[in-house]
Order: C-alpha cells, then structure tokens, then sequence
C-alpha cells in the first residue's frame, strides 16, 4: 500500500511537468500560426500547409497529454479515435466532392 501511494506521488511532477510543457508548445504553434497568417514571413503557398502541419501537431499533442493515449490500457481509446478520424475524414471528402 505504501508501495503504490509512493509511486503516485512520484509521478505527480513527471505528469505536471509534461502538462506544463505541452501547453507550452500548443501556445507557440498557437502563437507561430498567427504570425504566419498576418506577417508575410512565408509565401502565401505554404501559409495553409504550414497551418496544417501545426494544427496536426498540436491535435497529437493534445491527444497523448490530455487524452492520456500514450498510457497503457488506452486500446479502446485509440480505436475510437481512429475511428472518429476515419468518418471524419470521409465526411470531408464526401462534403467536398458534392
């Protein structure tokens, strides 16, 4: 019992830390994709791949910090959100091919 209450408690500040650091790195592609949109910093033909790249980024930042995937037993979970991708990505091109 000791045991375990120890180990949480050491993975208290790893799982901050990780959190913190995350967040950090949402806000600057957040803050690195406003400066693409309104500086001409880039050509205007890589300004939409650009926004892509960071947003995909971002969305598996997200997915292994917050939506814990990277833990063990997340099987379930990542099925699912293959899935949602799946109908997603379906849905787009059948919208975009009306």
């Amino acid at each position: 019992m000791a045991k375990e209450s120890n180990q949480a408690i050491s993975r208290k500040p790893e799982s901050a830390m990780k959190h913190i650091l995350s967040f950090v790195l949402m806000i600057a592609f957040t803050a690195a994709s406003f400066f693409l949109v309104m500086s001409d910093a880039v050509p205007s033909g890589w300004v939409i791949p650009l926004l892509l790249i960071f947003a995909v980024v971002q969305v598996f930042l997200q997915l292994f910090t917050f939506m814990h995937l990277d833990q063990k037993g997340s099987a379930y979970y990542t099925i699912f959100i293959i899935f949602g991708i799946f109908v997603a990505v379906i849905s787009a091109v059948g919208i975009l091919l009306m």
